[in-house]
């Protein structure tokens, strides 16, 4: 059942790579949508789920980004429309492994049998659920009438400085322009970048630039991301997840903020990405999810 889901993700994440590129992870970009939320309890999907459900949203032309199950419509005093389809969203199940060799399906298990979890280790199981748009759904108003940015549209030439800004004080990293390459060192805590003029546009040098301020995120000051705070080298699996973490994350601010970059010359490394999903399946969750974690210690 684990690799089936991992299996259904993967096939979603490459067709949406084979026919949108890297825009694929930026989805709502453009229009109106919003963030996925649950139509019932008003929070937001998190992860995978963002890419997975506003990708739907918009290949199925739906008004609004807003889901709820079967249930949830039922007790709201709806009904789903007979023949429709519904999206899956993946949540990770936590159990608790003693180190006496107990198994515990939660956390409230442990703490009553012991009082702590210090001397557990987690284990996270991947699962599944249906979810529909409320499009489909009888008699349900949408949550969120209005549709309201939690980021303006900074403009392209202000756009870097602007998420540099959101970044937390405390540990941010420094940052300077120079030289031939951009890239993210770790050991110093510190971007580099070429001059904004090398770049063709604005919007170039604004997505590399939150492309390595992903990175960065993965400090042992921040998150402590593995492929970044344990300066794992190139070839390795943690760093070619990374490198999709940066993407994503770049994608995702990019949209966020109002830049819209389009590499027209990326076909051969979105197909080496096709390529690295199909031999391991855990990767799009995993970026995904990581990729989500950075850009919400960016935004805060």
């Amino acid at each position: 059942m684990t690799q089936d889901i991992y299996s259904r993700i993967t096939e979603k994440v490459i067709a949406g790579l084979e026919k949108d590129g890297l825009k694929w992870f930026r989805p709502w970009s453009g229009n109106d949508l919003g963030m996925p939320v649950n139509n019932s309890t008003g929070k937001a999907y998190k992860g995978i789920n963002i890419f997975l459900l506003s990708a739907a949203c918009v290949d199925r032309g739906f008004k609004y980004n807003e889901w709820m199950t079967y249930k949830q419509c039922s007790e709201k005093g709806g009904q789903v429309r007979k023949g429709a389809k519904s999206e899956f969203v993946v949540y990770y199940a936590v159990s608790f492994k003693h180190q006496d060799g107990t198994w515990y399906p939660n956390e409230q298990a442990v703490l009553n049998a012991y009082g702590t979890t210090k001397d557990c280790t987690k284990i996270f199981k991947p699962k599944y659920f249906n979810v529909f748009n409320i499009a489909d759904c009888e008699n349900i108003e949408p949550r969120f009438p209005v549709i309201e940015k939690k980021h303006e549209d900074v403009g392209s030439t202000k756009a870097a400085d602007y998420v540099f800004n959101l970044y937390p004080a405390d540990v941010r990293p420094t940052w300077f322009n120079g030289g031939s390459s951009a890239h993210y060192v770790p050991s110093k805590h510190h971007i580099q970048m070429p001059e904004q003029n090398d770049f063709e546009t604005a919007e170039a040098y604004c997505h590399t630039f939150f492309h390595e301020l992903i990175h960065s995120t993965g400090h042992k000051s921040c998150l402590n991301r593995a492929g970044v705070a344990k300066t794992e080298g190139f070839g390795t699996d943690s760093y070619a997840v990374e490198e999709l973490v940066a993407e994503i994350g770049a994608q995702f601010i990019s949209a966020t903020v109002g830049i819209d970059y389009n590499d027209d010359n990326s076909q051969a490394y979105i197909n080496g990405w096709v390529k690295k999903l199909k031999e391991d399946k855990k990767i799009a969750m995993q970026a995904a999810s990581q990729a989500m974690k950075a850009t919400d210690f960016i935004f805060g």
